[in-house]
This record gives structure tokens, sequence and C-alpha cells, in this order.
């Protein structure tokens, strides 16, 4: 074949207007794959956050409600303390407050990068669960029980409940002005 006859595959040099070759499209998709993972990443952390203070809540209610159940069971007040990281339970045990023997409620609890938890609106405290199972805290104007109010929070959803020395009701944000 002379050079005039030779097809456009067989020239060692590719004209410019020759295409993609298999590699660059290869290369391309692969770059277009990456780039939507990541916008997809970006995009669904908002549902996250929200199932991660909902798993939050959950877990804080349901340990609350334990606490609550071990002081009824070994007639021994319980404390749940909380800060900014996470919060935790106690025992009184032998004129001393001690950590937990329920090994779930012993161990310290971190909060997710991002949750917030507050209790009758302070970020950090202490609350007493007493065997009695009533509330720890009084009205002051009224000397009656009132339940402690636990908001669990993020940057786009926040979970809302009453513990009242026994159990913890969920309520919704539109009843946060009623006791």
């Amino acid at each position: 074949m002379t050079r005039a006859n030779r097809l456009p595959l067989d020239d060692p040099k590719r004209c410019n207007d020759a295409g993609l070759t298999l590699i660059e499209t290869l290369v391309v998709l692969v770059i277009v794959g990456v780039m939507a993972s990541v916008i997809g990443l970006s995009v669904s952390r908002g549902n996250r956050s929200v199932a991660t203070i909902e798993r939050e809540a959950t877990l804080l209610s349901v340990r609350l409600e334990r606490a609550s159940n071990s002081a009824l069971v070994n007639g021994t007040p319980a404390g749940f303390i909380w800060d900014a990281d996470g919060y935790g339970f106690l025992n009184f045990q032998d004129g001393a407050w001690a950590t937990h023997p329920d090994g779930v409620l012993g161990v310290p609890h971190r909060l997710d990068q991002g949750v917030v938890l507050t209790v009758d609106g302070r970020r950090q405290g202490q609350y007493l669960m007493r065997p009695d199972m009533l509330p720890s805290e009084k009205e002051p104007e009224t000397g009656q029980f009132v339940a402690m109010q636990v908001a669990v929070t993020g940057a786009s959803d926040a979970v809302v409940f009453r513990f009242n020395g026994v159990s913890a009701t969920r309520f919704d944000s539109a009843d946060l002005r009623q006791p």
C-alpha cells in the first residue's frame, strides 16, 4: 500500500479530528464517577444528620429508662450527668457515687459530631433518678414534681422528649411551651 492508499487507522500519527481513544474515554468516565460520588455524599449528609439525631435521642431515652429501672430494683439512686461531649450514669453505692454497675450504663457515651444535648435548657449538669421513681426536681411555685425536658439537636433537626423519672415521652416542638 502506498501512503496515499493507507487507511487513517494505519497511520502512526493520528489526525487531529480522529476522536477519543478508549483510554481517554475511560479516564473521563472515572473522573465523572468520582465527582458524582463526592456530590452524592455531600448532598445526603443532611439525611444522615437526621438519622444520627434520631439514634442519639433513642439511645438516651432507653438508657434513662434503664437507669430508672435499676434505681427501683436496687433501691439506690442513679445519677445522670451530661456535658458538651456526652453523658454517663452513676450509681450510689456504699455512701458514694460510683460508675454504674450495668455494663451499658457504666460506659460514658460520647455524642456524635454536631449533636448537642440540652436538659432543661442546660448544656451540662446532673440529674438524680430516685428509687421511688419520682422526678428529682420540683416546680418552685407549686411544689409539684416536673419532668426533665431533653433536647437532642443537630444542624437540621431536633428530637425533644420528657423524662418523668419512669419513662421518656417524645413530643413535637409545637408542644415546647406546654408543661
